[in-house]
């Protein structure tokens, strides 16, 4: 129904009559379960399994538990934004932050928020670019 709200929940299908494996629906938050599944699927039960999920991503040589921490004692920015950095680019934050702009405050003294109340910063913005954001949609959107 037009009024029901949207499933998050994904879908593993075989075409009965070309054998073709298909996924459908899922969270952009879930996208390593999802391709784990598809790819255990394909292989089979004899074949290898995935590991995809014990794959580190870009940011995740190096990470520590206390890298947000770490940021605040060098960029003296907002704890907020400090976590998100952390959590969005991992060890990679270090690199985001050497773009880090000033706020010509006492504190937070690097880190403009581009909105109040929300961790992004122009970091974010100038780190999209480098990694070939070309539209506004594919920074707000696809980061």
């Amino acid at each position: 129904p037009p009024d029901a709200p949207a499933s998050r929940d994904h879908i593993i299908s075989e075409n009965p009559e070309t054998g073709v494996i298909f996924i459908a629906g899922g969270k952009w938050t879930t996208w390593r379960e999802m391709a784990e599944e598809v790819v255990d699927r394909v292989v089979g039960k004899d074949g290898p399994k995935c590991t995809t999920l014990k794959t580190k991503l870009f940011g995740g040589d190096g990470y520590t538990k206390t890298l947000s921490i770490e940021l605040i004692q060098k960029y003296s920015m907002l704890q907020e934004v400090a976590e998100h950095m952390a959590k969005s680019y991992g060890a990679r934050a270090w690199e985001v932050c050497e773009t880090i702009q000033p706020t010509g405050k006492r504190w937070p003294r690097f880190g403009n928020l581009l909105v109040d109340n929300y961790p992004y910063t122009d970091a974010d913005v100038s780190w999209a670019c480098k990694e070939y954001a070309c539209t506004i949609e594919d920074v707000l959107s696809r980061r």
